[in-house]
């Protein structure tokens, strides 16, 4: 079964009212707090809300450029639609959304808990090497990384550095085995939520908006799907 990035569709002027629906607005939280990677937020945090811009249409899926990809914002219906489906644990808060001279309560902050980068990452035989941050085009020494584990830990390492970060020359992404329909990566350059051609299928059908789809072999030269 093919899976498929999920975004937020720009491109679609007509369906979200303008390129970029919402660029400012009360942050709250969302860009003062390092949240952890993985694992469920435990902890209460000012929550965002979005400033919609004037030509803006609310969809299914918001937009707020100031909101990182570590969070969605959903329509709540959209969150009771996906309870039909198998889907990663995940949380959600409900936010306000300033529309208007409106505040909209039917959107929803949505986040996995836990990525999946430790199942369906092959890092054994993907490729990395040392890149730096004082030029991006300088591809340094190969850099062996044996699992997860092991790629966090030289990330660990590389915190220390003031030049050298790692960088993928390419990463396997093994999906022969994923039994759920939407799941989420943190890993670049596979950062981002994903969902399975059946619940793709099921979200066009019901014509939920404001979303795009990328079909995983799609979306970076550096990426090796196993299917």
């Amino acid at each position: 079964m093919k899976y498929y990035k999920l975004e937020y569709n720009s491109m679609n002027i007509k369906e979200t009212g303008t390129q970029f629906q919402s660029i400012d607005g009360n942050f709250g939280d969302i860009q003062s707090i390092n949240f952890p990677i993985e694992g469920k937020i435990d902890f209460n945090f000012a929550l965002p809300e979005p400033f919609m811009e004037r030509k803006a249409i609310p969809t299914t899926l918001l937009n707020a450029v100031f909101i990182s990809n570590g969070f969605l914002i959903f329509k709540d219906y959209f969150i009771d639609f996906l309870k039909n489906f198998s889907i990663d644990e995940y949380q959600t808060w409900k936010i306000k959304v300033h529309y208007k001279n409106n505040v909209l309560t039917d959107y929803s902050l949505f986040n996995i808990s836990y990525p999946k980068q430790r199942e369906l990452i092959d890092f054994k035989n993907s490729s990395f090497y040392l890149g730096k941050f004082s030029d991006h085009k300088h591809v340094g020494e190969d850099i062996n990384i044996s699992d997860y584990d092991n790629y966090l830990s030289t990330l660990e390492v590389l915190k220390n550095s003031k030049d050298s970060f790692l960088k993928q020359k390419k990463v396997i992404l093994d999906l022969r085995f994923v039994k759920v329909d939407m799941f989420k990566l943190w890993i670049d350059p596979l950062g981002g939520f994903y969902v399975s051609e059946e619940l793709k299928t099921s979200i066009e059908e019901q014509r939920f908006t404001g979303m795009a789809f990328r079909e995983v072999t799609e979306m970076d030269k550096r990426i090796e799907v196993v299917y």
